[in-house]
């Protein structure tokens, strides 16, 4: 497992590694330090990603020396069940995926905003922005460009939720349904404060007909200088992520799904559902990859191999496939879950059919 998750940060570091060397400005003590920082932060990631797979892979290892070396058909000639060198694997992976869980659910939601950046975030040259956000009072925020490292969003639009105060002495609710429009040239975040400050924020908003009788203008503008958007940079980063949700803990994905504004309610469902039945899939990949190992006649390695890549390709493709087709939220937990319900009666199938 080890070896599998250095090779996956060996990749990832090949094909990224021109976004730091790129940048003439940095010295090699910066340009080595932004690269610990950013890898370093995303070795949960990807041991999330790869500890079912590299769990049943070193499974299949083991079994596959034993194969080659014929020490099953000894086992089996002094009278021991294939189905016995199930039990050390068994009891391996349930530690493992102990681990697993804990790195999914305790350090992997801690450094969510740090794994949720680019390497350009880390040298500060991203341009991309932030599209439509919003928090639970239901503000929304745009902005053409979010300096992650520094805290800082350019060209910054906020709509405002119905019944926000948009003037001074003026009541929420004022203007019953109607939102105003913030624009800012920048927004820099006051951590001390817990809010953002506007450079040159204008607040516009529809003056009142009754008041104006006809006369002045249509559109009042009012200076403002900050705001409480409840969204911090870091959790800006993260929800520029495209699978943000994917990035929280079982109990932050509860409270979300309990948000009144929430705008993509059926992927944050599949994650929840998911997070449950991954632990489930871990241990059905490796029950489905270990019995094709598990013979007492001698038999290639390499053609047993392929059969249990084929096996475990199929229900990594039919996770895949049933993970991205979600569009209901009430659909969810079916599809979380079908992968293990189509592919559960087909591996106690192959354990009972050993021949031992």
């Amino acid at each position: 497992m080890l070896v599998g998750v250095g090779m996956y940060l060996l990749i990832a570091m090949l094909l990224t590694l021109d976004e730091f060397t790129e940048h003439s400005a940095l010295s090699f003590g910066q340009m080595f330090s932004m690269m610990i920082d950013f890898y370093g932060h995303n070795v949960p990631a990807y041991y999330a990603q790869l500890g079912g797979p590299m769990m049943a892979v070193a499974a299949a290892f083991t079994l596959g020396r034993m194969l080659r070396n014929n020490e099953l058909t000894a086992l089996v000639a002094a009278g021991m069940p294939l189905q016995r060198l199930i039990a050390p694997l068994a009891v391996g992976s349930l530690a493992l995926v102990g681990v697993w869980l804990a790195n999914r659910e305790l350090l992997m939601p801690r450094l969510a905003a740090e794994i949720a950046r680019t390497p350009d975030d880390m040298v500060g040259a991203t341009t991309r922005g932030v599209y439509s956000v919003r928090d639970d009072r239901d503000a929304t925020l745009t902005a053409l460009a979010l300096d992650a490292r520094d805290g800082r969003l350019r060209h910054v639009f906020i709509i405002e939720p119905p019944g926000e105060p948009t003037g001074a002495g003026q009541a929420p609710g004022a203007h019953g349904s109607s939102r105003s429009l913030i624009v800012a040239d920048a927004a820099q975040y006051d951590d001390s404060a817990g809010l953002w400050r506007l450079t040159r924020g204008v607040r516009m908003m529809m003056a009142d007909p009754a008041s104006a009788a006809g006369l002045g203008p249509a559109i009042r503008e009012d200076p403002i200088d900050e705001y409480d958007f409840e969204l911090t940079p870091q959790q800006l980063v993260l929800r520029r992520r495209s699978q943000w949700a994917d990035l929280l803990s079982w109990r932050e994905l509860n409270a979300l799904a309990m948000s009144p504004n929430l705008p993509n309610r059926a992927v944050v469902e599949m994650s929840r559902h998911v997070r449950l039945a991954q632990p489930m899939l871990q241990f059905l990949l490796l029950l489905l990859t270990i019995p094709f190992f598990l013979t007492r006649e001698p038999e290639n390695v390499l053609a047993a191999g392929g059969r249990a890549l084929l096996a475990s390709g199929a229900l990594y493709l039919v996770a895949f496939l049933t993970q991205g087709l979600v569009a209901d939220a009430n659909l969810a937990a079916l599809l979380a879950w079908s992968p293990i319900l189509i592919f559960g009666p087909f591996v106690v199938l192959l354990l009972g059919n050993l021949r031992t």
